[in-house]
């Protein structure tokens, strides 16, 4: 633009696409097509279809040609470094290269021809179709089949409680909750994963703060938006259900991710997305990032079924939305006893009939996914071979459903379905009519719909092929009417279709033939008829093409009216296929039904429960797994832990904790017998990890674990405690662990699992009424441990430190040295006293590390104040286990060391 004129369109154009181009640029149509189309989508990469190829220009081409090792070029060679770059790739192609830049975390613009080159007068129309963000991806190329694809949209009102809304394009559900607060949005963020998150302004810096760490959030792509008035878009999708509807939070939330939608969808709402339903996070069990990270229960996105994670152990699933469902079921149990029971019902009598698995596993193996299909038929990006691939997932659906029609478990789902049975079995009998058997994956050269579907197609493709059919008749009708017998119809590039006759029947020629040519025997004519023949097949490949395009487009609409009865039938398989998985592990594992206990009562009782993912380890190792029993209840609150290390501590807790996560997504459980009260969360604390991203130490890691813990858990929770305290100073790790231990007692009232290495705590059960301990039972033979893994009532004698320290292969001058530095330390190191005399005096000065709980003077002439005669008194022999009376024995001979010392 010259300085001081008035800008001319393309100026504004050229502003407006954000685009800088070298001065005396001429702005050709093609190039204002280019210009049009970034304007739309400054932030994206924009695709621009030329003919066979999707093209890339300026900082787009540089950038994608990195990602995608693309060559780039330029067109304008003379121009040099000034030169706009391009790069390109075929069309057929794009899937995949989308796919890369979605996940190198770009936005994606696909601006596509309009209309066929061949009717064009002038330059091809294009237009941007689509915009492709994580979030709104529905091409296989770019998901995981057994995992959803969520985005997910955050608003709140006052930063306390945030509304959220997520929404898995790719197969059509809406999901609607609230969230009480910032911990809590962390938490459903980590388990629903998102790849993309679309907040409000007010939002804003909570979610990027969660998005930023990995393991609270997902590292997804954070768009921010003015969060939209009213209930425009929500309610062109139908009544929320009753719970959504009263939460004004969430339907905010679930019209801004609308918005969104819309917004990169063109203007447009997919047509397959289903009602939003509501869901409280209070009727789901509560796992958060932590406690998923320590039991294991999944892998992270995109690897979610990693080996040795409880998913990868639980899931036979034969489909894919049949996996995604288990994940979901796995990362949010229920609460609610009735709907646990009913899905228990529904296993136990898929464990009882082998024969209805085996049908199962038949129909649902290989089935297509349905509901991504769906998705992709609604947005016309489906080809004939992935509609084929729907009709015969279609065809199944009514086959999954007769399987289970016969057992009452099933009853009330069946009878929620029995019209989309019928939908269902309708659209697969008209694809299976319509395209054929080996379907190409696009329309073009390759025929897609059987002989005989349309007639008109059927006589064009015929003419496409070279009307062989009718030139032969042509060609036997004018031997006899001419009495010519040499007579034929040929074809060549030059004169295209001709009528030859050989020199000896030159005088048979009627007269309404035209010469064309002369040849060495003879003469090539036409006619009118043969002339228009020739105009038909010319033309017949542009006018198959079309017919075949329409025939499909309404092909894919009678698809998509049957859209709603496909996804709810889909979604009854994936449940099926779900419960199926359940019950294929009962039955490999042995596993029980678990009962639920209703009203006030809170226990947990196993017996002979094993770890499942440890189990099966074992197994494959050829070594035997050691079940063990463990009761928590109202009167065994907390229970103590202890043993050495290796023991099998840690295992055992994981499996009570797994064991009840399990129960409550509807599982069997690993476990000659299991009685169990739902809870409303599980916590752990376990193992040793630093936090490098925000500097925080392994102890800092662990102190705010344990600080969560001890602020969220409820008298109905679960809580799984391993070795607290032991990153700092030991008698500051073991005052840590005292004051947790009674708090969780007095104030949580929790039932806990604290598995620990400081003997010491194992004296809180004389003041904690609800306190029991517990030890992994070790036997010894000469310096040699031998691990039983078997738990008992009572403390452990011995920690065995040095032991395991020899078993890992230190060196014996290490061994030897630490056995003596130990005795020393026994001999020197007076052990805490019992809660019952705390507040404590001050510790004496002159210790060098001074311990926490100094033992006070005790006066050997009067026995109602010698802590050993006190102690003589309490035990009754008689009633004493051998464990037991080893153990008093112990404490009493440390006690008498102590004071000879």
């Amino acid at each position: 633009m010259k300085t001081g004129a008035a800008p001319t369109d393309d100026d504004l154009l050229i502003q407006e696409a954000g685009v800088a181009l070298l001065p005396g640029t001429r702005v050709t149509p093609m190039l204002r097509q280019w210009l049009a189309a970034k304007a739309k989508a400054k932030d994206a990469i924009l695709l621009f279809r030329m003919g066979d190829f999707y093209e890339l220009f300026g900082d787009d081409a540089k950038v994608a040609g990195g990602v995608l090792d693309l060559a780039v070029t330029t067109r304008d060679r003379d121009k040099g470094e000034n030169a706009m770059p391009m790069a390109g790739f075929p069309h057929p192609a794009a899937p995949g290269y989308i796919a890369r830049l979605i996940g190198a975390g770009f936005k994606v613009a696909v601006c596509d021809q309009l209309e066929d080159p061949a009717m064009a007068k002038g330059i091809v129309k294009r237009g941007v179709t689509r915009v492709v963000t994580p979030g709104m991806v529905i091409d296989d190329e770019s998901l995981d089949a057994a995992s959803n694809n969520f985005l997910v949209a955050v608003v709140t009102a006052d930063n306390a409680a945030f509304g959220v809304c997520a929404v898995d394009v790719s197969t059509g559900e809406i999901m609607g909750t609230v969230a009480a607060n910032d911990v809590v949005l962390r938490d459903e963020l980590g388990r629903l994963s998102p790849r993309e998150l679309v907040t409000d302004a007010a939002s804003a810096d909570v979610v990027r703060t969660i998005n930023a760490r990995p393991g609270g959030g997902t590292m997804a792509r954070l768009e921010v938006r003015d969060a939209p008035n009213g209930r425009r878009l929500l309610g062109s999708l139908g009544t929320p259900d009753r719970w959504l509807h009263e939460q004004p939070l969430a339907l905010l939330a679930t019209e801004l991710a609308l918005f969104y939608i819309e917004e990169t969808g063109q203007g447009r709402l997919p047509r397959h997305l289903r009602p939003p339903v509501g869901y409280a996070l209070d009727d789901r069990l509560i796992l958060d990032a932590t406690t998923r990270a320590h039991l294991a229960v999944a892998g992270p996105p995109g690897d979610t079924r990693r080996a040795g994670t409880l998913l990868w152990h639980i899931d036979r699933t034969k489909s894919a939305a049949g996996g995604r469902r288990l994940l979901r079921r796995l990362l949010a149990p229920s609460v609610d006893v009735v709907a646990i029971n009913a899905e228990l019902d529904r296993v136990e009598a898929l464990v009882a009939a082998s024969a209805t698995r085996a049908r199962l596993a038949e129909a649902l193996t290989a089935m297509g996914d349905v509901e991504r299909l769906v998705a992709r038929v609604c947005a016309g990006r489906a080809g004939p071979r992935e509609v084929l691939r729907l009709g015969r997932a279609a065809a199944r659906l009514p086959v999954v459903a007769a399987a289970v029609v016969d057992h009452d478990a099933f009853a009330d789902d069946i009878v929620s379905i029995e019209a989309d049975i019928n939908n269902a079995a309708n659209v697969a009998d008209s694809i299976v009519a319509a395209i054929v058997d080996d379907a190409p994956a696009v329309l073009g050269d390759d025929r897609a719909f059987k002989v005989g579907y349309d007639d008109d197609l059927d006589a064009l493709w015929a003419l496409t092929s070279g009307g062989q059919g009718r030139i032969a008749e042509l060609e036997a009708r004018e031997r006899q009417s001419t009495g010519i017998p040499t007579l034929k119809v040929r074809f060549n590039s030059v004169f295209g279709y001709f009528l030859e006759v050989t020199k000896a029947h030159q005088g048979k020629v009627p007269a309404h033939y035209r010469r064309k040519q002369t040849i060495a025997n003879g003469e090539r004519y036409t006619t009118e008829e043969l002339s228009g023949l020739q105009e038909e097949v010319e033309g017949a490949d542009g006018r198959r093409r079309r017919r075949e395009g329409e025939l499909f487009h309404a092909l894919l609409e009678k698809i998509a009216a049957s859209a709603p009865s496909l996804l709810a039938l889909a979604s009854f398989a994936a449940g099926v296929d779900a419960t199926l998985s359940f019950a294929e592990v009962a039955v490999t594992d042995q596993a029980v039904r678990p009962t639920l206990l209703e009203g006030a009562e809170r226990r947990l009782e196993l017996r002979e429960a094993r770890h499942p993912v440890v189990a099966r380890l074992c197994a494959e190792r050829g070594e035997a797994f050691v079940p063990s029993s463990i009761t928590l209840d109202d009167q065994r609150q907390i229970v103590v832990v202890t043993g050495p290390n290796m023991a099998g501590k840690s295992t055992m807790m994981r499996q009570v904790a797994v064991c009840q996560l399990l129960a409550q997504a509807g599982a069997f459980v690993p476990a000659q017998s299991a009685s169990l009260s739902v809870c409303d969360r599980i916590y752990t604390r376990v193992g040793a990890d630093d936090d490098a991203v925000t500097g925080r130490s392994t102890f800092m890691v662990e102190m705010t674990e344990t600080s969560n813990i001890l602020r969220g858990a409820t008298p109905q929770s679960l809580v799984l405690l391993d070795e607290i305290g032991r990153g700092t100073s030991t008698f500051d790790g073991l005052a840590i662990a005292w004051a947790v231990v009674e708090y969780l007692h007095e104030h949580v009232g929790a039932r806990a699992l604290f598995a620990t290495h400081y003997h010491e705590l194992t004296s809180l059960d004389r003041s904690l009424s609800r306190l029991k301990n517990l030890h992994v039972v070790v036997t010894e033979d000469g310096d040699d441990i031998i691990f039983v893994r078997a738990l008992r009532e009572g403390p452990a004698l011995q920690s065995f430190g040095i032991q395991v320290a020899r078993l890992a292969g230190l060196p014996d001058e290490v061994v030897a040295r630490a056995r003596q530095v130990l005795g020393h330390l026994e001999r020197e190191t007076s052990p805490p006293m019992s809660a019952s005399t705390l507040p404590l005096p001050p510790p004496k000065t002159t210790t060098p590390q001074l311990g926490l709980f100094a033992a006070r003077p005790v006066d050997t002439s009067n026995d109602n104040d010698s802590a050993l005669v006190a102690r003589l008194r309490e035990i009754d022999v008689n009633g004493l286990t051998p464990v037991q009376a080893l153990s008093a024995l112990d404490d009493l001979v440390r006690q008498a060391r102590r004071r000879s010392n």
